[in-house]
């Protein structure tokens, strides 16, 4: 009875450590996302907590890893898009759409493969945010060339918005260790 008793309360103690440590780092990728949406009316919160908590070290990380997790996604998603684009090209389109296609191409293809984490690790953050405003001016000059179509549906757009939003995420973080949000 009293082996039970302390295997019990063995386990209850362990549980109520690891517990608040948990909630804690859901907590951290709340807090940031509404942070980040509070004051950007095309930043969308779900997004933002979905892709953060998708990772394995999201539950386990604080602000600054959450900033390394924003920042491997964006660089996917770019890699992604990137061979999307290739895929879209090698199918008959309209002239007009070709073109676009091929400046979205030209505009990812300058960012994808650079590596930011060695930069963001050695607390660069000045120099992260310069290289992902890049991105985030290359995903909106492409976006820019998928609205002048004119009435085609825009291949690109979701692509277009997931790096937009990984952006802006990293910025924010980036920027809250430069001292400005």
């Amino acid at each position: 009875m009293n082996h039970t008793f302390s295997i019990s309360s063995l386990f209850l103690i362990h549980f109520l450590i690891l517990f608040p440590h948990v909630r804690s780092a859901n907590d951290i990728v709340r807090d940031t996302c509404k942070k980040i949406a509070s004051d950007r009316p095309n930043f969308k919160f779900d997004f933002c907590v979905k892709s953060l908590e998708a990772d394995p070290e999201g539950h386990k990380v604080d602000v600054e890893g959450l900033g390394l997790i924003g920042l491997k996604l964006l660089q996917a998603n770019i890699t992604g898009t990137t061979e999307y684009i290739k895929q879209l090209l090698k199918k008959k389109w309209e002239q007009r759409l070709l073109k676009a296609l091929s400046l979205c191409l030209e505009y990812y293809a300058l960012v994808e493969g650079e590596d930011y984490t060695p930069l963001y690790k050695a607390k660069r953050y000045h120099e992260v945010n310069i290289r992902v405003s890049g991105v985030l001016t290359n995903e909106d000059s492409c976006d820019t060339q998928e609205s002048r179509k004119g009435g085609m549906v825009p291949l690109l757009t979701k692509h277009n918005d997931d790096i937009s939003q990984l952006s802006t995420i990293v910025l924010f973080i980036t920027a809250s260790f430069l001292g400005g949000e």
